[in-house]
């Protein structure tokens, strides 16, 4: 017998018993959902009890999942106006509550949205924007395996040329629920805690913020699938199955493939963010193809990389920006395993040049293939440009079309026109509904570009070789594998929740008992007792009220988990920002490029949390932005404490674990005063925890485990050094 695997937190998209709004299926694609593809059992009746319950384990994980890409696609709707789906993903008794109102049921939810949001019309045309930028997921299912619930943070960009434009943001604490067979929305909780027009930028809503409660705790965002009971156990066991062990391993080998391409859609933003053509260009395959609308098509790795030089030269050069966020993505992987698809958003905050700064708002469309080497690469990426403006103007006042490339920068042939939302009522193309698993309604007067449709799938994945009792071990290590993904992912989200709150009890509960914390000082601080007093000491206790916060979101995870799923590596970035009653908010740039996470009694926890690299860039104040930094400034950069500090404590006054000037070579750049610092508008060098995962190329700042490079001699100077931890 098979003993039971430790839970951890994973989903994907298909399940037994979601029928086809699990899957979701290109526009034009015939997709079959491979569950059904083999209902005949070609398991021993010794196994068969043993194949339920990783059955089971399967479906209650992709519950996870299956909640995130229902928030995902609702944005992604919302980006276009997309009001009648929009309001299908709820359930029958969905309910869409914002602040202190509520509106009940789909019909109702849809009017609303149509004509507050809309303005009364279906489909958003050029110029509008109603951007809804969700983040920091953290999943958790109940014991049941029939509901879940969500925490997001939300930032939403909404308006329209020639008209107004404003912020708005705040916490989502939303529930989903299994109905039908099928996921969908039961309650979308929109807690509302900041808001101002573009011109002014936001401010706090009222004299309180509210501290939103958490639905979780450390151990539950650690481990957001409960354990099957004994009883369900028995009575899966008793009941046995029709599903085949190949079509529950086809299952999990797409949850992973899954998880590897989001890991390689997110690389590629990073990439793009310092301007590393060679690394973003390994990417793709030799015959790729990459589309930018409106400005054209380039054919094969050469032109590519002659279209990435459209932004300028190999790496970021002084008093530049170019973080490209990349945010709500939705995979969908083939049945055959070796093809794949995404839709996402880019969110971008550009500087060509000091004193220059722009907004960009993008929809990708790319298509993905696993080659003989198991690796999977870009194919085909399409950009579709939605908007983009001069930061001192707005997307209300301004409006930046890039004007077709020409010379060496020229494609290699020109868009099909119009293909670009930016100037035309043109919509990328969608999945099918993941809850009516029908096409989406596209508004009258608008036309449907792309095609996300897969060329012709390479042919199935080969299944596991062994006998019955050696597959179903290999199927459940590598279901931990993809489990831990989405575990990982909450506890890092949780991570910048508790700090935000100044949650410190919950805090280091969300670490291991040997974790690391290296604060922004330099300094690291080993294990909980002294993980709590250096951030207690440092931002004092949790306030009984405020009227301010501090936003530590982190997104655009690269999470790499090991084989045995006991240990994993974590990239995110850090999207700070502020709001508070007295001045308008802002932002900084920075970057947790080290982080670790284990499993530890069953749990994940952080065993490195938050090894900052300090900011990128600092936006000064609301009114000066990112790209202005030299320029006096004419109101106090805007902070999460009162300016008083009265609720702040002390300066950390203990002996740290390891002091700032003993960090080895990984202290290299990142702290003041440290051999390579540089402060914006200079630029910082960056670390890596991985290396190129297609060329294998080694970045100039490489290191696998922080907790091995942060002990070898530093060398003062940024060459290439082989890390260990691989």
């Amino acid at each position: 017998m098979i003993s039971r695997r430790t839970p951890g937190a994973l989903a994907f998209v298909v399940m037994a018993g979601l029928a086809s709004s699990a899957l979701l299926i290109p526009s034009g694609a015939a997709w079959a959902n491979p569950a059904a593809a083999n209902a005949t059992p070609v398991i021993s009746a010794e196994t068969a009890g043993e194949v339920a319950v990783v059955e089971a384990e399967i479906e209650r994980a992709a519950a996870l999942r299956a909640a995130k890409t229902l928030q995902h696609t609702y944005a992604q709707y919302g980006e276009y106006g997309l009001w009648t789906d929009m309001a299908a993903l709820f359930s029958r008794n969905g309910e869409l509550v914002i602040g202190d109102r509520t509106i009940s049921g789909p019909a109702a939810i849809e009017a609303y949205l149509r004509n507050e949001i809309g303005l009364g019309q279906d489909g958003l045309p050029p110029g509008a924007v109603n951007t809804q930028l969700m983040m920091a997921p953290v999943i958790t299912l109940a014991a049941d395996g029939q509901t879940a619930r969500g925490r997001w943070q939300e930032l939403t960009l909404r308006g329209r040329m020639g008209g107004t434009a404003d912020w708005s943001g705040g916490m989502q604490v939303n529930d989903y629920v299994r109905e039908d067979g099928v996921w969908k929305i039961a309650r979308m909780h929109v807690i509302p805690q900041f808001a101002g027009p573009y011109e002014t930028g936001w401010f706090s809503i009222g004299p309180e913020i509210p501290f939103v409660p958490y639905h979780y705790t450390s151990e539950e965002a650690g481990r957001p699938v409960s354990p099957l009971t004994p009883g369900q156990l028995d009575a899966l066991r008793s009941a046995g199955t029709q599903s085949s062990l190949p079509d529950l391993e086809r299952r999990v080998a797409r949850m992973n493939d899954e998880d590897q391409v989001r890991n390689l859609q997110n690389i590629y933003g990073y990439y793009q963010d310092r301007k590393m053509w060679d690394d973003a260009t390994d990417l793709f395959e030799s015959g790729a193809v990459f589309e930018i609308a409106g400005l054209g098509v380039y054919e094969g790795v050469a032109s590519i990389r002659r279209a990435f030089e459209l932004q300028g030269p190999q790496d970021l050069q002084r008093g530049q920006v170019n973080d490209q966020l990349q945010l709500h993505t939705v995979v969908s992987v083939a049945p055959g395993g070796t093809e794949a698809v995404a839709r996402g958003l880019q969110f971008g905050m550009l500087t060509p040049e000091l004193g220059q700064a722009y907004w960009s708002i993008s929809t990708f469309e790319n298509r993905y293939a696993k080659g003989s080497d198991g690796k999977w690469r870009i194919r085909e990426m399409r950009i579709y440009p939605r908007m983009k403006t001069d930061y001192y103007q707005g997307w209300h006042r301004n409006a930046v079309v890039d004007p077709v490339p020409t010379g060496v920068g020229a494609p290699d042939r020109p868009s099909p026109a119009p293909t670009s939302p930016q100037v035309a009522n043109v919509i990328p193309a969608f999945f099918n509904n993941p809850v009516t698993g029908r096409p989406v309604t596209i508004p009258t007067g608008f036309a449907v570009v792309g095609d996300l449709g897969l060329l012709r799938d390479h042919g199935a994945s080969s299944a596991s070789g062994g006998n019955e009792t050696e597959r179903l071990a290999d199927l459940r290590r590598r279901l931990d594998v993809s489990e831990a993904y989405d575990a990982v992912e909450n506890i890092s989200s949780t991570f910048g929740y508790y700090l935000d709150d100044y949650q410190w009890q919950r805090y280091v509960e969300n670490y291991s008992v040997d974790g690391w914390r290296r604060k922004g000082t330099g300094a690291v601080y080993a294990g909980r007792a002294a993980i709590f007093k250096a951030e207690s000491l440092s931002y004092g206790p949790m306030p009984v009220v405020r009227d301010w916060i501090r936003v530590h979101t982190r997104l655009q995870p690269v999470i790499d988990v090991g084989p045995d799923a006991q240990r994993a590596f974590i990239r995110t970035r850090m999207f700070l920002y502020f709001a508070n009653s007295r001045s308008p908010g802002s932002w900084n740039s920075g970057m947790y490029p080290n982080d670790q996470a284990v499993l530890e009694d069953g749990v994940w926890k952080m065993r490195v949390g938050g090894w900052i690299d300090e900011t990128y860039f600092n936006s000064r104040s609301y009114a000066l932005g990112w790209a202005r930094p030299d320029a006096p400034s004419t109101e106090r950069q805007q902070g999460g404490a009162p300016a008083d500090q009265s609720a702040r404590g002390s300066p950390v006054s203990f002996p740290p674990s390891i002091p700032a000037d003993q960090l080895g070579r990984r202290g290299y750049g990142v702290v003041r005063g440290y051999p390579g610092f540089a402060a914006w508008p200079e630029i910082k060098p960056m670390w890596f925890h991985y290396r190129n995962p297609i060329s294998g190329r080694t970045p100039p700042l490489f290191c696998a485990d922080v907790t091995v490079c942060v002990l070898e001699p530093g060398t003062g100077t940024p060459h290439p050094v082989e890390g260990s931890g691989d």
